[in-house]
């Protein structure tokens, strides 16, 4: 009986083991601010997040964006190659897409009159790796000035 336990515990082990694949360990390199004066206007703010890589699966990330006035917006998602362009390190997210429930009343209205390109004081991005839907190992975090 207990060759049996020995045996399960095994091969549940090296399954586990061999089922568990590192993503590649990504750096971030650069963020930009990306203001459209044109076009859909859920489209005029948006976030330009470099990183030393193309991402290859999913990565969670949290992001803090500060005005020089004041405004600030904090939020989480998850960051995927784009499909049309596997192969670019760089991801742009419209800044929409942080608006939650913790946002100020009228957030949408205050990211396009506040969060303009050469308005931004701070933007700190942390990006985790992902484990089965859930956040992973911390990868890096940065904070990137004067946008």
């Amino acid at each position: 009986m207990r060759a049996w336990w020995m045996m399960g515990a095994v091969v549940l082990a090296s399954a586990l083991l061999t089922g568990c694949g590192e993503q590649p360990k990504v750096k971030l390199v650069s963020a930009e601010m990306i203001s459209r004066d044109t076009g859909s206007p859920d489209f005029k703010r948006m976030i330009k997040i470099c990183f030393d890589q193309p991402l290859s699966g999913d990565y969670h990330h949290e992001i803090v964006i500060e005005s020089k006035d004041g405004f600030s917006i904090n939020g989480i998602g998850v960051l995927r190659a784009a499909a049309s362009d596997p192969d670019n390190p760089c991801i742009t997210r419209n800044l929409n897409q942080y608006v939650n429930k913790n946002s100020p009343p009228r957030a949408r209205d205050l990211i396009e009159r506040y969060l303009v390109k050469g308005n931004v004081a701070n933007v700190k991005i942390t990006v985790w790796g992902d484990e089965s839907g859930q956040k992973g190992l911390k990868m890096d975090s940065k904070t990137f000035s004067n946008l």
